[in-house]
This record gives C-alpha cells, sequence and structure tokens, in this order.
C-alpha cells in the first residue's frame, strides 16, 4: 500500500513522475497563465474601446449644441463631421457609432445639409437594432425624403413603420406627404388617426388640429 511505503520510496516515485510528465506539465500550466492574463487582457482592452466610444460620443453630443443655421459655426460643424468620422471609423458596430449617425443628420438639417443627412440617417438605421430607434430613422428619412422632393418613396417609407408607439407621428407625417400629394381626404384620415393615437397615449397634439381646420372639406 502507498501510505506504507517510506518517504525515499515516495520521493523517488514522484521524481519519475516528474521526468516522464513534468515537460506537458509546465506546458499546460504555461497555457493556463497566458489564458488567464489573455483574457484578463481582453477584457481591459474592451473597457478601453467602450470608453473611448462612449468618449467620442459625448464629444458628439457637446458639439451638437451649435446652431449650425449660423454661417460662423462652420468650424463646429466640421469638427462634428470629424469626430463622427472618427467614431464609426474605431467603434463602427457600436450602438454608439449608430447613434452618432441619428446626431449628424440631425444637425445636418440644421445646416441644410440635406444630402448628409440622408447618408447619415441610412447608415444609422441599417446599423441599428432597436426597432423605436429604426422606426424613428424613418420617420426622419421619409421627412427629408420629402423635402427632396421624393413624396412617394417617403409616403412607401412611412407606411411601412410599424412600431406602436411612434403611430401617433408616423400617421401625422402620413397626413403630411398626402396633403403634398393632393390626396386630401386621405390625409384628413391620416390626422384623425394621428390625434386619436396621441390622445390614447396622453399627448396633446394641437398642430394636428390645425392641419385639419386647414383642410378644405371637399373630397377630391
Amino acid at each position: 500500500m502507498d501510505y506504507l511505503r517510506s518517504e525515499d520510496e515516495q520521493e523517488e516515485r514522484l521524481k519519475a513522475w516528474l521526468k516522464t510528465n513534468g515537460t506537458g506539465l509546465i506546458g499546460a500550466l504555461a497555457i493556463g497563465i497566458a489564458g488567464v492574463l489573455g483574457w484578463q487582457q481582453w477584457q481591459t482592452y474592451q473597457a478601453n474601446q467602450a470608453a473611448d466610444a462612449a468618449s467620442r460620443y459625448q464629444q458628439l453630443l457637446e458639439l451638437s449644441a451649435a446652431d449650425f443655421s449660423d454661417p460662423a459655426q462652420a468650424d463646429i460643424y466640421q469638427t462634428l463631421i470629424e469626430v463622427a468620422s472618427g467614431l464609426t471609423a474605431e467603434h463602427p458596430n457600436t450602438t454608439y457609432a449608430a447613434m452618432s449617425g441619428m446626431v449628424v443628420a440631425g444637425q445636418a438639417v440644421e445646416k441644410g445639409d440635406l444630402d448628409v443627412a440622408v447618408a447619415e440617417l441610412t447608415r444609422a438605421r441599417d446599423a441599428l437594432e432597436a426597432p423605436e430607434l429604426v422606426a424613428l430613422a424613418d420617420i426622419r428619412l421619409a421627412r427629408l425624403e420629402a423635402e427632396l422632393g421624393q413624396v412617394e418613396a417617403a409616403l412607401a417609407r412611412i407606411r411601412a413603420v410599424t412600431y406602436p408607439g411612434l403611430v401617433g407621428v408616423q400617421k401625422e407625417v402620413e397626413g403630411d406627404l398626402l396633403v403634398q400629394l393632393g390626396q386630401l381626404d386621405s390625409a384628413r384620415e391620416a390626422y384623425v388617426q394621428a390625434q386619436q393615437a396621441l390622445t390614447a397615449s396622453g399627448l396633446n397634439q394641437p398642430a394636428i388640429a390645425l392641419k385639419l381646420s386647414g383642410l378644405p372639406g371637399a373630397s377630391q
């Protein structure tokens, strides 16, 4: 029995076992230690990346406080574009990168760069995963398409929005587009649906009442 062996015998057996298996054991320990260190380094890297993305996005939000309708803010607008481009390049598959498109699009509209706004919103829309944000991007895109004269495309886009929390806004935009197309009866119906949805949500939208009152009563 092992417990009857002398200490010398046990030591000799251990030496023999280490001679046979020691190299593999040391290698396994080295791999295990490297794995732990590698995982820690990876976690540190991920944390640093997240912090960098958040910092860039915060900078973007601070820059967006400027009034870009003022030509004197042109340099700040260019900085905004550069920060957003850097964020997208360094952290392309993050929510921060997607949301940066929404921020830049809003400021581009303020500046009058509608093509830039459409491009940024389209990029954001394709990268976003949250259904409410995708719907919001589509509503904004529909408005921009209408501004660019693409009213039929805007109408098709707005009618494809299905997020229930934005029905009121969706129907109001749909009504606006139908007015542009001269489909006043359909526009009235859309405005009424918008009113009903907003009322059910506890919201008051006097602008829709004004739009309704401004519609001719005759059928088209």
